[in-house]
C-alpha cells in the first residue's frame, strides 16, 4: 500500500501552534515521510452527524450504568471498533502487521447506520439491555447534546487498545468484548460440541478465505451459511474477525498473504493447516 493510498492521519492540534500524532499508530506512519517534506492538509471536524452523537450517547449509557470492562466511553469506542473490524489494516515498519480504528468520519451514512446497530447488538449481548432500550434512551440524551460535546473519536487519554497491542494480538479486541457475530450473519444450524469448536472454526476460515475474490458479499454469504448455534462468544468472536478480514482482503485494504497469516493466528493454527 503506497502512501498516497494510506487513510488520513488523525492529529490534535496543539499550542505552538503544532498537530501532534492522535495515536501511536499515526506516529508511526509519520515517520517513514523524510523530515521537511511539505505536505497538503485539510482540517475535518469530528462528531457532526446524528448517528456519531447516537454513537456517542450510547456508549455512554452503557459506560456509565452497565457492567462493561471500559471506564470511559471513548475506550469503548476503540474496543467496540477493534471488535466489530471498523478498522484499517497495515503493517508496522518492522514488517509486523497492524491494526487500527478507523474514524467515524471515514464511514459513509450507510456504513455508519450498520455500525451503530451492530454495536447495539453487541451491548445488548454484554449487558442484556435490549437495543430498543438503548436507541429510546440514547435519543433523549441526544435531543440535549451537540456535535461540540462529541468526544475526539481516537487519540484519547483512555486505556483503548494500541496498534501495537493490536499487531501483537490481533484477536485481543474482540475477546476484549467477548462478542462475535451480528444479526446478519444469518439462520443458525445445530449445535457443535465443544470439543469440535476448534476443527470448526479451521473449516469456517478455510471456507471463508475461498471465498475471497473482487466481491466481498461472496464472503458475507459464505459465512451466513456456515454459522451454527452452540458456539461460545469466544468462538463467535474469532469468526466475526476472521470474516472481516476477508471482507478487507476483498477490498483491497490487505494482501492476500498477510490476510492468511492473520487469520491463521486469529484462529489458533498454522497457516498450512488452512491451505485448500
Amino acid at each position: 500500500m503506497s502512501k498516497s493510498d494510506t487513510p488520513p492521519f488523525r492529529m490534535i492540534v496543539e499550542k505552538g501552534p503544532r498537530l501532534a500524532p492522535a495515536t501511536s499508530g499515526d506516529a508511526e506512519r509519520l515517520d517513514t515521510w523524510r523530515a521537511g517534506s511539505q505536505v497538503n492538509v485539510t482540517f475535518v471536524r469530528d462528531g457532526s452527524r446524528p448517528m456519531e452523537r447516537k454513537w456517542w450517547a450510547i456508549l455512554g449509557l452503557v459506560v456509565d450504568r452497565c457492567n462493561v470492562p471500559w471506564s470511559a466511553k471513548e475506550q469503548a469506542s476503540e474496543a467496540v471498533k477493534l471488535s466489530l473490524g471498523i478498522v484499517h489494516y497495515g503493517k508496522t515498519v518492522n514488517g509486523n502487521f497492524m491494526q487500527w480504528p478507523k474514524s467515524l468520519t471515514e464511514l459513509s451514512d450507510p456504513e455508519l447506520d450498520e455500525a451503530v446497530r451492530d454495536m447495539m447488538y453487541l451491548l445488548h449481548r454484554m449487558t442484556g439491555v435490549d437495543p430498543e432500550t438503548l436507541k429510546k434512551e440514547a435519543k433523549v440524551e441526544d435531543e440535549h447534546s451537540s456535535p461540540a460535546e462529541s468526544p475526539a473519536d481516537e487519540g484519547s487519554d483512555t486505556a483503548a487498545s494500541s496498534p501495537s497491542s493490536v499487531a501483537a494480538n490481533p484477536s485481543s479486541a474482540q475477546a476484549e468484548t467477548s462478542e462475535a457475530g451480528s444479526d446478519n450473519m444469518g439462520e443458525t444450524k445445530k449445535e457443535p460440541a465443544s470439543a469440535d469448536a476448534g476443527e470448526w472454526l479451521k473449516t469456517f476460515a478455510k471456507a471463508i478465505i475461498g471465498a475471497i475474490g473482487p466481491d466481498e458479499t461472496v464472503v458475507v454469504n459464505q459465512s451466513k451459511g456456515l454459522f451454527v448455534e452452540g458456539l461460545t462468544d469466544a468462538v463467535r468472536a474469532k469468526a466475526r474477525s476472521v470474516t472481516n478480514y476477508a471482507r478487507a482482503c476483498c477490498r483491497g485494504e490487505i494482501e492476500l498473504a498477510d490476510c492468511r497469516e492473520t487469520i491463521a493466528g486469529v484462529v489458533g493454527c498454522d497457516e498450512k493447516e488452512l491451505a485448500s
